[in-house]
């Protein structure tokens, strides 16, 4: 539900005591740009955050943002392609005014309660939050939207390679925390979060279970080893070592990691690249696969 981008959108316009509608997907049929749960969030300066289709529909959704800002009421609205032979689907948005001076009411409580359920009606507005984990639906008048604090990459090393990867996660909207036993910060200064270790093996005993992510890029067989351990025993869905097929088949062996699905090495997609841009594309591409249940 919240990328790093909208937190940062919702905290700027709160500076700013402005009032926010945001136009979330609700339920669609065909072939649709947007999804399930999909938003745009508008702001009463008209700067907005987030794409849910054309231009045409863009500047429908922010029109309809004005007039949400000027009635103080929701808008179900229902989006129909004009031209049948394009193919586009159908899509309804539920566009609803959250306000400053109210916390921003449910935008507001959602984003204390990460891992459950924002449940909204579609008739009046009214809200509430389930323990629930339930998927992003429209059902009986209520949105179901599951409440998701944005997705975090947790990378290991700070050389010069890891630039690129920081600089490609944030581009994807990912919280990016680097951690390693001497940080080179004029290497990752982009990322959210930099954690230094004192001793190699403080690693053990961290709670590695708030990230989604990891991706161990510290070019160090002897390190490289306690991190996987570390990762491991931890609750990350996916865990990336960069190195060579050899060295990662030793590897794989080692550790037993035959049946590990979380484990992925050598780490990326194979798309030919060599650069490190390329290499961050790659580890971005598997990583959101992996996320999306595609691998």
């Amino acid at each position: 539900m919240f990328s790093k981008e909208y937190l940062t959108f919702i905290e700027n316009s709160k500076k700013q005591s402005l009032d926010i509608v945001g136009a979330s997907v609700v339920e669609t049929f065909g072939s649709t740009y947007a999804k399930v749960g999909n938003m745009i969030l508008v702001n009463s300066d008209y700067d907005y955050v987030g794409v849910l289709g054309s231009p045409l529909l863009h500047n429908k959704i922010i029109d309809l943002a004005k007039e949400v800002f000027e009635s103080c009421e929701t808008i179900y609205y229902e989006n129909k392609a004009k031209d049948k032979s394009s193919g586009h689907g159908l899509s309804r948005y539920l566009i609803q005014p959250f306000y400053y001076k109210n916390n921003y009411e449910s935008l507001g409580l959602a984003l204390e309660n990460y891992g459950k359920t924002l449940v909204r009606s579609i008739k009046d507005g009214s809200f509430e939050i389930i323990d629930d984990n339930c998927e992003d639906k429209l059902e009986n008048g209520k949105f179901y939207q599951k409440i998701k604090a944005p997705y975090s990459l947790l990378v290991f090393g700070s050389g010069a390679h890891v630039s690129s990867l920081i600089s490609m996660a944030n581009l994807m909207g990912w919280k990016t925390s680097v951690i390693d036993l001497k940080i080179r910060e004029n290497y990752v200064k982009e990322a959210d979060e930099l954690i230094k270790l004192d001793h190699l093996q403080d690693i053990i005993d961290m709670d590695l279970n708030s990230y989604n992510a990891s991706v161990i890029l510290s070019h160090s067989p002897k390190t490289d080893d306690v991190y996987l351990k570390a990762l491991l025993n931890s609750n990350v869905e996916y865990i990336g070592i960069l190195g060579n097929k050899k060295n990662m088949k030793k590897k794989t062996k080692e550790f037993d990691l035959y049946n590990e699905k979380r484990f992925f090495a050598p780490v990326g997609i194979d798309i030919g690249g060599t650069s490190h841009q390329s290499i961050a594309l790659s580890i971005c591409a598997q990583i959101e696969a992996r996320k999306n249940g595609k691998i």
